[in-house]
């Protein structure tokens, strides 16, 4: 499975060979690309087990750090491009299955009430 845990999985994920950016991936775009995909698909407390082993939450937010790492440079010689499609499609599919984990935990939990 594909793990945001640790700068040596991300770093294979994003293909970054070098221990130069570190510090800027665990502590910046870690926890930007988390927020970034958690705010596009819930920020409710009750469904922060669902991102826990999310492989799907997962790859979305190493695609985001690896747009955001890719892209980090105001000047560059390449062209520069919004979030990529197949990110967002992956949100959509996060929406989609968090309607369904919903429905099999916590809306199982509130009529065991």
């Amino acid at each position: 499975m594909l793990q945001i845990d640790n700068v040596d999985s991300i770093k294979k994920a994003i293909r970054v060979d070098h221990d130069f950016d570190d510090d800027l991936i665990m502590q910046i775009y870690l926890p930007g690309a988390i927020n970034e995909v958690k705010t596009a698909v819930s920020l409710k407390k009750e469904d922060e087990p669902f991102y826990e082993n999310n492989p799907t939450f997962n790859l979305v937010v190493l695609n985001t750090i690896a747009h955001h790492y890719d892209n980090r440079s105001i000047t560059s010689n390449e062209q520069a491009f919004e979030i990529p499609a197949s990110s967002a499609k992956l949100v959509h599919t996060l929406r989609g299955n968090l309607a369904d984990w919903r429905k099999k935990n916590i809306e199982v939990i509130a009529d065991e009430s």
